[in-house]
């Protein structure tokens, strides 16, 4: 059987990520066996808790979320969240994976992700070209309010940061990039929540 191109599998990916924005320590309470909605948990691929790297990013935490109904995207974004506050403030959906899907393991044991917008026409070259970058984890082409999502890692947490801005040092067609690093004592990683700095394959 042959294998799914990238976009092919994107179409077929039930991932969206979701991004909220004035949340507290959205994982540390977030406890899959105690929730109301079991069904709703087992949906939650990742969740993190986020630092800014870069002027203008303005979310908190971000989920990969799985549904292929958009219509119930909503409740379970806000199944995450402890508060009466409704922060889901952007979404967006994968159109084509990159060389690695987003936050499928191994992973470093520090990371963050970084919104691209780029120029017209230049999205697949660029998809193509950050592949080749120190530390990368997995990245997509989406439909949203930006046109690449990507995920960079490091054994060195002060390196985060650098690495995810420096993607429009040598990348042509980047135009802008948005960035944050996974922050907190715990993110989550179904199926279970994992030391931020711990490598993946050690017990938390």
């Amino acid at each position: 059987m042959a294998e799914m191109d990238p976009v092919e599998w994107a179409a077929r990916s039930p991932d969206v990520y979701v991004f909220y924005t004035d949340t507290d320590d959205v994982v540390g309470p977030f406890d899959p066996a105690k929730n109301d909605d079991p069904e709703k948990s087992e949906r939650y691929r990742f969740l993190a808790n986020l630092e800014a790297c870069s002027q203008g990013w303005r979310w908190t935490a971000i989920a990969i979320v799985e549904t292929r109904n958009l219509y119930e995207l909503r409740g379970l974004a806000d199944a995450a969240l402890t508060g009466p506050s409704d922060p889901v403030d952007e979404t967006a959906k994968p159109v084509k994976h990159g060389a690695k899907v987003l936050r499928s393991p191994p992973h470093f044991p520090n990371f963050g992700f970084a919104r691209l917008r780029v120029a017209e026409g230049s999205a697949n070259d660029v998809l193509d070209e950050i592949d080749h970058r120190t530390g990368y984890s997995g990245s997509a082409i989406v439909s949203g309010k930006f046109e690449i999502l990507v995920e960079l890692g490091s054994d060195d947490p002060d390196e985060v940061c650098d690495l995810l801005m420096g993607l429009d040092d040598d990348i042509s067609g980047v135009t802008e990039v948005e960035a944050a690093r996974v922050t907190g004592e715990w993110y989550y990683y179904r199926p279970r929540k994992r030391l931020v700095g711990r490598p993946e394959d050690e017990e938390g």
